[in-house]
């Protein structure tokens, strides 16, 4: 049950990453709807916290420190809100936002792990069962984010050693080309 919480954080970097590439899948005089629904659909992510954050049983004792965990996710997911928007305002996005972006990963992975570590050590589940039922539901969510990232890296290694093999649009080449040749928005390398 606890091992679902691996990669607990990774889902804000998923979601502003899908967010992005989800805008681009409309023509640019078209994203007003779609930038007004992922923004929607991004804030979502906070009412579940906030509902926990409020409920009375929150504040009952852990061992271990799962509602400071809950603080730094509410202010994760609002740097994760942040990126969502200016990746779906920008265009084009500016590399230095794009490398502070995966900066941003990185450390959501960090955070991640010391959540895992937390989660596998608290016996809290009884006491505290909606931050616990959170936690959890949010570590399936990272599951789902880290099997994508990690299907990705192998095409991303392979484009790196060998440029253009992977995708090509303007050579109408690679690997990829065929499976993404009428929806190219939700590819890049």
């Amino acid at each position: 049950m606890h091992e679902v919480s691996l990669t607990k954080k990774m889902w804000y970097y998923f979601v502003a990453h899908i967010a992005y590439h989800f805008t681009r899948c409309f023509p640019k005089d078209g994203r007003c709807g779609a930038r007004i629904f992922v923004m929607f659909v991004a804030l979502l992510f906070l009412l579940p916290q906030f509902i926990v954050l409020i409920h009375p049983t929150t504040s009952r004792y852990c061992v271990q420190p799962i509602l400071n965990m809950l603080v730094v996710s509410i202010c994760m997911t609002f740097v994760m809100l942040a990126f969502t928007f200016l990746f779906t305002m920008m265009e084009p996005v500016p590399w230095k936002l794009k490398i502070g972006f995966h900066f941003f990963g990185f450390f959501s992975l960090i955070i991640g792990l010391v959540q895992f570590g937390i989660t596998v050590d608290s016996n809290c589940s009884e006491t505290i069962p909606e931050l616990y039922l959170l936690s959890l539901s949010f570590g399936i969510f990272s599951l789902v984010s880290a099997i994508f990232l990690l299907l990705l890296i192998p095409f991303w290694f392979v484009n790196f050693f060998w440029p253009g093999s992977v995708l090509s649009l303007k050579e109408r080449r690679g690997i990829c080309y065929e499976p993404v040749k009428s929806f190219s928005c939700v590819w890049h390398v």
